[in-house]
């Protein structure tokens, strides 16, 4: 009965789905693979430039740069808190 069970989910692995089942779209789902990537190396070049950069913040010649990146990660930090109390209150 066990491979019977076994056979019969594999079977439905390849059967046509149902009309009204969702479609998704490879186009969609590259779209979000690409703009995590983006997202997440952006975020690792903030934190990175506001902590290592040139001896990393307030050191040397690299000063200006850690600034910089501090005062932007700051502003998407609020802005991201921002719309999620936005959301919250609805």
């Amino acid at each position: 009965m066990k491979a019977r069970g076994l056979w019969k989910s594999w079977l439905e692995l390849f059967e046509e789905e149902a009309p009204d089942a969702p479609r998704f779209d490879p186009a969609h789902l590259a779209v979000v693979l690409v703009a995590c990537q983006a997202a997440v190396g952006l975020l690792f070049w903030l934190l990175w430039t506001a902590m290592v950069y040139e001896g990393g913040f307030g050191r040397g010649e690299g000063a200006l740069g850690n600034a910089l990146a501090l005062i932007i990660l700051v502003v998407v930090v609020e802005a991201l808190r921002r719309a999620d109390r936005r959301h919250a209150k609805k």
